[in-house]
């Protein structure tokens, strides 16, 4: 048999090579570091993926993926990010007890030094590397992909992860809240949403249309801002709010945090809430049970994401193949700030 000729002068990512023989990239990987991870069979198609993709290993990472390591990196858009705390703490919970250390580095929200951050960490000869809600420019997931690491995304879950991803489905976070807020009688919705992910972006922008359409209501009250998820924000922007839409009966802000700062608004202003204007949100962490009056909100896992994404990277970093997509379910928890529940 004639030997295959080569695609191309190596410049194939090993996601290509995955992609080829239809597996995970984490499974390339261990065919190439591991191969007695890994079946025959399996071995095989991906040794003449390699060969047809004409897929170089990027030899120093290899070097480097050989020695021992011990640390976790993880990448955050901002320390100040909603669920950031949280989601850190538990996941070193799961981590500390089998010798893994973690390193925290804040993107800045900047796609444009994304890549340059990625390869840095990647110097530090990390075990696995974990992002929260954090988005990869394509450079970043070339980078990604050609190092094998075990690659966690914790967010908004999906199916275009680089590696595993797990977390919680906002579109169907949302459209809950907005049934629920329906059905209570409230006709003139409005969403808020402050800076976040383009995948979390995309997920509540979904929900809130399929949701509100699925309601017979109108979903054009929307205000999309690319300022920061904080009180100054929601307190901010309120009035503004109020002032284009001022049949607005119930806002739905998508950080707790923002909804909070709106509802200092409400208090400056003597707006009485919920009869003038109702206000809930996305996110449920302990600040919304504590606010006056206590915020109507879908309560996210944080915690758990962080105690699942550890057990799922364990899996990973001893060569098992854990399951890639992982949703966590949200509950809602209706409080005073939209109605007696």
């Amino acid at each position: 048999m004639a030997e295959k000729r080569r695609r191309s002068t190596g410049k194939s990512t090993l996601a290509d090579v995955a992609r080829l023989v239809g597996v995970s990239t984490m499974t390339a990987s261990r065919a190439l570091r591991m191969p007695e991870k890994v079946s025959a069979d399996i071995r095989e198609k991906i040794d003449a993926a390699v060969i047809e993709l004409g897929y170089v290993p990027n030899v120093q990472a290899r070097n480097l993926a050989s020695a021992s390591s011990r640390l976790v990196t993880m990448v955050v858009p901002s320390f100040a990010t909603p669920g950031c705390a949280a989601v850190s703490e538990a996941l070193q919970e799961v981590l500390r007890p089998q010798g893994y250390n973690m390193m925290l580095a804040e993107a800045n929200h900047s796609a444009a030094e994304e890549s340059e951050l990625i390869e840095m960490l990647l110097s530090y000869n990390p075990a696995a590397m974990v992002h929260f809600n954090f988005d990869n420019a394509s450079d970043a997931h070339r980078l990604l992909s050609n190092s094998g690491l075990p690659v966690i995304d914790i967010g908004g879950v999906h199916h275009d992860s680089t590696g595993i991803s797990v977390g919680v489905d906002y579109a169907k976070a949302i459209r809950q809240l907005v049934q629920n807020l329906v059905d209570r009688g409230y006709r003139n919705l409005g969403l808020l949403c402050t800076q976040t992910n383009s995948t979390v972006f995309r997920q509540l922008l979904n929900g809130w249309h399929s949701g509100m359409l699925a309601m017979n209501q109108a979903p054009h009250r929307v205000v999309t801002s690319p300022k920061p998820p904080t009180f100054a924000t929601g307190h901010a922007l309120l009035a503004e709010i109020r002032l284009t839409w001022p049949e607005l009966d119930v806002l739905i802000c998508t950080t707790e945090e923002v909804a909070c700062g709106a509802m200092m608004a409400c208090h400056a202003a003597g707006i009485a809430i919920p009869s003038q204007l109702a206000i809930a949100s996305i996110g449920g962490g302990q600040l919304s049970a504590v606010c006056s009056p206590p915020l109507t909100s879908v309560a996210l896992p944080y915690e758990e994401m962080g105690r699942m994404a550890g057990k799922r990277l364990l899996a990973a970093l001893n060569g098992d193949e854990p399951p890639v997509f992982n949703e966590l379910p949200v509950t809602l928890k209706m409080r005073a700030s939209t109605g007696k529940p």
